[in-house]
């Protein structure tokens, strides 16, 4: 199992959302983008490596640089008020760790407080030794704590996506030729992010029991410029960040650490509905995890009979009855809680 399906699969059962083993933006984002960083109304796909990728925005104008790639047919801007986005700072205060096990922190430089904020104070030299005994462990740690950000009118945005789902894969892999299988695209209604971050996705094999791993403060910038935590030990399953531009020393809660939302799917044989939401709140990582492999629109039609999965209607499976069709099914989508 990949890196980032462990953390991402160990770390959902605490129920914050989708984790993201990478949280920091992609590079090439639009200034303003990447300084936000994943945003409520963003309609994208989770890389295999555990990143979000957005491609266009519900809440911004066409002519946005949020929206650079263009946006799907018949688009329409969904207008929301100030009173309609709950907003949390520092949900997860400074000093947070986020796991599916019991884990220990320990200041190895100074003496510290059992309760204290073992990432404070940081400076030349500091030392922090995380442990765990557990066989399988995600760990976020959250040096700086993070604040969340929810939609309230959650049925807005599931009806605009039953709506529009079909032009969204339509643009998507008609016009931006991406290959995204159906149920691979997500609307977000809720984000949570942080200014800074540590995870780590860890199979113990010791014969000890224990694993123990330790991050180092960096220097970053300018001399008597700010310190970051990262992993002295390296590789695939451990990562921290955010990562900085030459020059780029301010930081910024735009660092995405879950997500929440909708998952998108269309149904190989439409019969009252062409899309379908399901709660995520409901369902389990298995359901969550599971990629489609149908990409609709991928391939020129034929006619106008033919849907987006390449079968004519007549030789099509027959399809969900009904709006109550069962989770384990693979054309549903559903939504991250």
């Amino acid at each position: 199992m990949a890196d980032s399906d462990l953390y991402s699969r160990l770390l959902f059962l605490r129920g914050h959302g989708y984790p993201l083993f990478h949280p920091q933006p992609f590079d090439d984002l639009p200034v303003a983008a990447r300084e936000t960083g994943t945003e409520i109304g963003d309609v994208g796909l989770i890389t295999q490596d555990g990143c979000f990728d957005p491609i266009f925005n519900i809440l911004r104008a066409r002519d946005d640089p949020a929206n650079r790639f263009g946006v799907p047919s018949a688009f329409e801007r969904v207008l929301l008020g100030p009173e309609d986005i709950a907003a949390r700072t520092l949900f997860h205060l400074p000093g947070a760790d986020i796991s599916n096990t019991t884990v220990s922190k320990r200041r190895l430089d100074i003496e510290a407080g059992v309760d204290s904020n073992v990432f404070l104070p940081v400076g030349a030299g500091a030392v922090v030794e995380v442990s765990t005994n557990s066989k399988q462990t995600g760990l976020l740690l959250l040096p700086d704590g993070a604040s969340k950000w929810d939609l309230r009118p959650q049925q807005v945005f599931r009806d605009y996506a039953l709506k529009h789902a079909q032009n969204w894969y339509s643009f998507v892999n008609g016009d931006l030729h991406r290959m995204v299988a159906s149920g691979d695209l997500y609307l977000i209604t809720g984000v949570t992010k942080s200014t800074s971050w540590s995870v780590a996705a860890v199979e113990n094999e010791s014969s000890e029991g224990k694993v123990s791993l330790k991050l180092k403060a960096t220097q970053f910038g300018s001399a008597g410029a700010a310190y970051t935590w990262e992993w002295k030990s390296t590789g695939s399953s451990v990562d921290s960040g955010p990562r900085r531009r030459l020059g780029e020393e301010l930081l910024k809660e735009n660092q995405t650490v879950f997500l929440r939302g909708f998952k998108i799917a269309l149904r190989s044989m439409p019969l009252r509905r062409p899309a379908k939401t399901l709660s995520i709140a409901d369902s389990n990582w298995a359901d969550l995890s599971t990629r489609g492999t149908s990409m609709p629109f991928s391939r020129p039609q034929s006619n106008r009979n033919t849907n987006p999965f390449g079968q004519s209607s007549a030789s099509s499976p027959p399809g969900p009855s009904d709006d109550t069709e069962p989770l384990h099914r693979l054309n549903v989508s559903g939504r991250l809680h």
